[in-house]
């Protein structure tokens, strides 16, 4: 039988919280332990959208993954007593006439597996100071969580119940006195550990600020690659970068005037805009967008991975961590797309 003994969960951001949140749910004990290291969830937007513009395609199980978080998130909630999830739809501007005939062509109902998700906006529809002139589609099943309310709420919660310590953890550190397992979503953090195993976990540098313009820029996101969300208190989310060849979560001087000017190109009149709050973080990712569950080794049977969410986590996450609670606690087996396994240099040493 799997056991049920004390779990330590390593990792203080987004993943880490929401595993401590599934294991609260199920009335398993856990620590929650975190040295303060930049976590991703430091330039999380916290952002779902069921939609892959690039190919305009549908996310990963989007209608499954995304009503279950709806659900967890809302719960988590009602016991933190704060708002966390937000409905505010997507208008997507198109960047051709070939992009927009390939929108429209899947938004027809039935046309595409796609179409469940989208819709067209007309011409005389599309929002007064926005500038689209090959048009523009429409999510209306999108929105965003508040990511660092989230985190910090949870973390005072578990500090209020004793269950969190300001601690590091590394492989090397084996599984602590007085704990059956451990639970890994350290992010980045993890790199180097699971690295030894054959498993690579790369680094997506990301910026997004807050901005403050002096004339209203709408109630919905508007994405032209560049995005602007609207928040609660009249401020906008704007983002979002991503890059590969920068290894440490530095803010860049370039970085908020390339936002706005990117935000702007789409907008008769974007204002003056002031700069409120500037962040950046490094996002685990795997080379096929799809997170590492599991055991990752036979000499560390106590050592289960939760990682490399990337830009989704929102989305994704309470299915992940779902997932890799039935595999310690009911001894279920991982999906295959999910599995270490899948990756070609994996050595289960």
């Amino acid at each position: 039988m799997p056991s049920k003994g004390l779990s330590l969960i390593v990792g203080g951001g987004l993943a880490g919280n929401l595993m401590a949140w599934e294991l609260h749910s199920r009335g398993h004990a856990f620590e929650m332990w975190s040295d303060g290291t930049p976590a991703a969830s430091s330039v999380a937007a916290g952002m779902f959208n069921p939609v892959s513009f690039r190919r305009i395609l549908p996310q990963w199980n989007a209608r499954l993954f995304q009503a279950e978080a709806r659900n967890v998130f809302q719960r988590i909630e009602k016991e933190l007593n704060c708002s966390l999830w937000h409905d505010v739809p997507i208008l997507r501007v198109f960047p051709d006439q070939a992009y927009a005939k390939l929108w429209n062509e899947r938004a027809e109902p039935g046309a595409h597996e796609v179409s469940e998700f989208i819709e067209c906006v007309a011409a005389c529809d599309v929002p007064k100071g926005i500038k689209a002139p090959h048009g523009m589609g429409r999510v209306p099943e999108a929105g965003w969580v508040d990511v660092e309310a989230f985190v910090q709420k949870s973390i005072d919660a578990w500090n209020q119940m004793g269950l969190w310590r300001d601690q590091s953890w590394s492989l090397q550190d084996g599984c602590p006195i007085g704990f059956e397992n451990v639970i890994d979503c350290r992010g980045v953090g993890a790199t180097e550990d699971l690295a030894q195993f054959g498993l690579e976990l790369r680094k997506n540098h990301g910026e997004v600020i807050r901005v403050a313009p002096d004339c209203d820029w709408g109630n919905e996101t508007v994405n032209n690659v560049t995005w602007a969300l609207p928040l609660s208190d009249g401020s906008y989310r704007v983002g979002s970068t991503y890059r590969w060849d920068v290894h440490e979560p530095m803010c860049l001087s370039e970085t908020p005037s390339m936002l706005i000017e990117g935000v702007s190109q789409v907008r008769e009149r974007a204002g003056n805009v002031e700069l409120l709050e500037h962040k950046a973080g490094l996002r685990p990712s795997c080379f096929d967008r799809r997170p590492i569950l599991g055991i990752v080794s036979d000499r560390y049977p106590f050592y289960h991975v939760c990682n490399g969410w990337g830009t989704r986590g929102v989305s994704i996450g309470p299915a992940m961590v779902r997932w890799v609670a039935d595999m310690i606690w009911e001894g279920k087996t991982t999906p295959e797309s999910v599995a270490p396994e899948r990756f070609r240099t994996f050595t289960k040493n």
